[in-house]
């Protein structure tokens, strides 16, 4: 009787994270657009280290929140970690706020 084993092969996430230099003042706009990213961020500017479930509205399913998250990690307005089965997300407000001066204060202060 042959045995066939079976390896676990871990997948190691990675996330890219622009240089905000390479980040233009449309790709940053489109991703500050969408309310359920514009509430992503406000959350993170309350908490700057959530994983993703906690920094979520509730009821948006995971395909479409994965997306979410990776529109606003090319705007360069946050950066992802695996720490073992969650991702933290935390907000690179200096770096960003030192490419677009004032604009994440005037967009979240002028939401809802």
């Amino acid at each position: 009787m042959e045995t066939t084993k079976c390896f676990y092969i871990q997948r190691m996430d990675r996330f890219v994270h622009p240089d905000l230099k390479d980040v233009s003042l449309a790709a940053a706009l489109h991703a500050l657009a969408d309310p359920v990213r514009l509430d992503i961020v406000a959350k993170l500017v309350e908490c700057p280290c959530l994983n993703s479930t906690a920094s979520c509205p509730t009821g948006t399913p995971k395909s479409t929140l994965s997306n979410h998250f990776n529109v606003l990690r090319a705007a360069g307005l946050i950066e992802t970690n695996a720490e073992g089965r969650e991702r933290i997300n935390r907000l690179r407000r200096t770096d960003f706020d030192t490419r677009f001066p004032g604009l994440l204060d005037s967009i979240l202060a002028n939401r809802r």
